[in-house]
């Protein structure tokens, strides 16, 4: 074993204890991120070129190999996200076979199968490491190369997650996708996972569940969000109720705001990676509540109805809804003038 694949060994049989909390697991992350960043052929001590290499895809966003590579400054959430995996493939051992995993929008470090890798054997699992940029999906080939993990990957592809047709004989038992943005807007984990799901139902996802509620931010650190009501799901569930469904968006709830506003509503993204393991408000940076498109002026009672607004520049939408109230207040005004 070379030193660089020791030092992941002892890495990852940190990270993919599930007995460990994520609160436990910042050092680890932090050095799972400087190992990648050391053996990589990326640079990212760079100042500018952030975004060179992005694409604007008709699902949505696909950010460059820079900004993928960012995410794994967030330790927080690299802890859950692996510790999910790990888990879900654990789970799946044992079929005499090993366990297949598509893991889209792989980033230039493949930064979630990396460890799973280390821990387990390539006769234990198998992933096929899927992203749009060439440039991003070489980056992550030469370092798992360089990691004498290739034995593991059955197959790269360059391809749109959102539209890719997973081969016959090689349906995942599980399917992983980290490309979400706060609110799921911008990004295409929607369509992505709505597009995986409809071709390999039985396959486990990671995130379990992504949901949007309405409400208001913290005043303190020490406080909870307040929660006004589930806007949007993003799960099973949701993805075998929109099989075949047509349009350009997908339904979403109508919340009733109170009749008196503290302070602007924000929408709060709350993800389930797999089993327990969960991110929840401003754990990091896809839990920063947001402000509502638009950052509309709103009054106290007003009724929204939202949609998911699918295409190149998805994410949650809505109307106001005219209430009795409204109507007899702009009729009051009509006859007034």
């Amino acid at each position: 074993m070379t030193a660089p694949q020791a030092e992941l060994a002892a890495i990852a049989a940190a990270l993919c204890d599930p007995q460990r909390s994520l609160a436990s697991l910042i050092g680890e992350t932090v050095q799972l991120r400087q190992l990648v960043e050391r053996h990589s052929r990326l640079s990212m001590d760079r100042q500018d070129g952030l975004r060179d290499g992005e694409s604007f895809l008709p699902s949505g966003w696909a950010i460059s190999p820079v900004q993928a590579g960012l995410c794994a400054r967030e330790p927080y959430r690299s802890a859950a996200f692996i510790q999910g995996l790990a888990l879900a493939v654990r789970e799946q051992l044992g079929a005499g076979r090993p366990v297949r995993v598509l893991y889209a929008g792989c980033g230039p470090f493949a930064l979630l199968a990396l460890p799973v890798m280390a821990v387990l054997s390539a006769t234990q699992v198998q992933f096929a490491i899927l992203d749009v940029h060439a440039e991003t999906l070489a980056y992550a080939h030469d370092l798992i190369a360089r990691l004498e993990l290739d034995s593991h990957v059955t197959a790269y592809i360059c391809a749109d997650a959102a539209t890719y047709r997973i081969p016959a004989a090689v349906m995942p038992d599980v399917i992983v996708s980290e490309t979400m943005n706060t609110a799921l807007g911008k990004e295409p984990q929607v369509a992505i996972l709505r597009n995986l799901h409809a071709q390999a139902p039985a396959a486990a996802l990671l995130p379990a569940a992504v949901t949007v509620h309405l409400g208001l931010d913290r005043r303190t650190p020490g406080e909870p969000c307040t929660d006004w009501g589930r806007v949007f799901a993003l799960d099973g569930d949701a993805l075998r109720a929109w099989q075949g469904a047509l349009g350009d968006s997908l339904p979403a709830a109508t919340i009733r705001l109170p009749d008196v506003l503290e302070q602007a509503p924000r929408l709060l993204t709350r993800i389930r990676v797999y089993g327990d393991i969960v991110l929840g408000d401003h754990d990091c940076s896809l839990n920063l509540p947001l402000p509502l498109p638009g950052k509309p002026g709103l009054a106290g009672g007003s009724m929204l109805d939202f949609h998911y607004r699918l295409g190149g520049q998805p994410g949650l939408a809505f109307r106001l809804r005219k209430t009795p109230e409204s109507i007899q207040e702009e009729m009051h005004k009509v006859n007034s003038q």
